[in-house]
């Protein structure tokens, strides 16, 4: 589950998701860190004015004690308790608050105070003429105390609220520079990751469009976006150095086969003369010759066949016209090959199974075409089981747009490092005398010419396939 989140985070995409959650959690953050100062501060401000009415309450306290001490006035006895039972009121109420914020000790100095103070008031309502009794200069310091540390309360409350206010507005420019931070840091990366590996890619462009396929030497732990546009180059690079190499093949091929044209026509004349003169000669001379005479003149006409049968290989090869298409049936072709081949198959002791897929679509071919190349395949598999053994042909649907042909010996096999080389011309694993090489070099240009490809595998002591895909008419291009 760990490895499971690590990779997440590996592209550009989860990253962009991440920090994007991270910047919406710090708006989060912020603006309930707001919202609970805001309300922190208006409790704040309650409180206050709960101080503000207790130092009022105490200041009307003392504005009565005038009126009691200079003109004995017995009512303002009466507002006096009144107003120090509502501040008795307010100090129990907010007497944890004023603990906190003045401590225990100057908060039970204060409640002596009060507590004396309206002891002796409680008197003075009783007997407003104990006046003259009642030590006036304790209870003017005793209220003075009282005025004192409200006012005490009320300055420690006011500047706990500035500080408070403070600590609120530096919030914003903390988050700011986080959040700066974060872009400088991000900007770090996509400018070190994205914008270098941007360059480097079109700097590797351009070497690829000078003739430089050489991939980049890339290696990083990341499995991100910019690794897979770096892998996509390289097989883009590699892919276009195949087909690059495949072009030059193609040109070779061409002018390969234009020189071996002018070279078959150039031979076909006198070859021709050659066969034409010996059989002559044999037809006309065979009763004058000895027997080895006669063995030479046919063993010139055997050859002159042999170099007949070359000079067509020749002329196959270099043949570049294109060939009339039509509507084939898979099925009849390889059928109608077979009966080429079919008895001298059969005299050498091979087994022949042929095995069609129920379902085969039509092709659009070369009948000739087609039916060399499978002639070309056959003759190689009979000619590598020279001591008998099995082919086996077998035809199916690739996929909705191709057909696939298999055409399978027992033979000894080919050997690997022959595989690679199989179908360039002149190429041949077969003995002195028995070819030349250009049989597979037709039909991988015969097949190529259909628009299909030709591949090879083999075993050694196991046998040989050859697979054709050839592309083949959908439905609705039979309707």
């Amino acid at each position: 589950m760990q490895n499971r989140r690590i990779l997440m985070l590996q592209t550009i995409r989860s990253k962009l998701i991440f920090a994007t959650c991270i910047i919406f959690f710090s708006v989060c953050t912020l603006t309930g860190l707001n919202l609970w100062s805001f309300s922190y501060i208006n409790k704040l401000m309650v409180l206050s004015e709960r101080f503000s009415d207790l130092a009022n309450n105490i200041l009307e306290v003392r504005r009565f004690e005038k009126n009691i001490f200079l003109y004995y006035d017995k009512e303002s006895v009466g507002e006096v308790i009144t107003y120090l039972e509502r501040t008795d009121e307010l100090v129990e109420e907010l007497s944890a608050d004023i603990i906190r914020l003045n401590g225990m000790k100057r908060f039970s100095e204060f409640r002596q105070n009060l507590s004396a103070y309206h002891q002796n008031m409680k008197r003075l309502k009783l007997n407003i003429g104990e006046v003259a009794g009642i030590n006036q200069e304790q209870m003017r310091s005793e209220g003075k105390s009282m005025v004192d540390f409200v006012n005490e309360l009320i300055k420690i409350k006011r500047n706990k609220i500035h500080k408070t206010i403070y600590r609120i507005s530096l919030l914003p420019f903390a988050f700011l520079g986080i959040f700066i931070l974060v872009t400088v840091l991000f900007s770090i990366f996509i400018s070190r990751r994205l914008f270098y590996t941007l360059s480097m890619l079109k700097k590797k462009t351009r070497e690829v469009g000078s003739g430089d396929f050489t991939p980049i030497s890339f290696k990083d732990p990341h499995n991100d976006e910019i690794s897979g546009l770096i892998r996509a180059f390289n097989l883009m690079a590699t892919a276009l150095e195949t087909n690059q190499e495949n072009l030059l093949q193609s040109r070779k091929m061409a002018a390969l086969g234009t020189f071996t044209a002018g070279i078959a026509h150039e031979l076909n004349n006198p070859i021709n003369n050659i066969s034409l003169t010996a059989e002559t000669f044999l037809d006309e001379y065979s009763e004058r010759l000895d027997p080895e005479g006669k063995e030479m003149l046919n063993d010139i006409i055997a050859q002159v066949e042999r170099a007949n049968d070359i000079v067509r290989n020749l002329l196959d090869f270099s043949r570049t016209e294109e060939s009339s298409f039509s509507d084939l049936d898979i099925k009849d072709v390889i059928n109608s090959t077979i009966k080429l081949i079919k008895n001298q198959i059969k005299f050498s002791g091979i087994k022949l199974n042929i095995i069609f897929s129920p379902d085969l679509l039509q092709i659009k071919g070369n009948l000739r075409s087609l039916q060399q190349v499978f002639l070309n395949l056959l003759i190689n598999a009979h000619q590598a089981m020279p001591n008998g053994g099995s082919i086996e042909i077998k035809a199916y649907p690739e996929s909705p747009r191709f057909i696939r042909i298999d055409i399978t010996d027992t033979g000894p096999g080919i050997p690997p490092e022959s595989l690679e080389k199989i179908f360039e011309p002149f190429y041949t694993t077969k003995g002195i005398g028995k070819g030349v090489g250009l049989g597979l070099s037709v039909t991988y240009s015969l097949i190529k010419n259909h628009g299909g490809n030709i591949k090879v595998t083999s075993e050694a002591g196991r046998g040989t396939t050859f697979s054709i895909f050839i592309p083949s008419i959908t439905k609705a291009e039979n309707r």
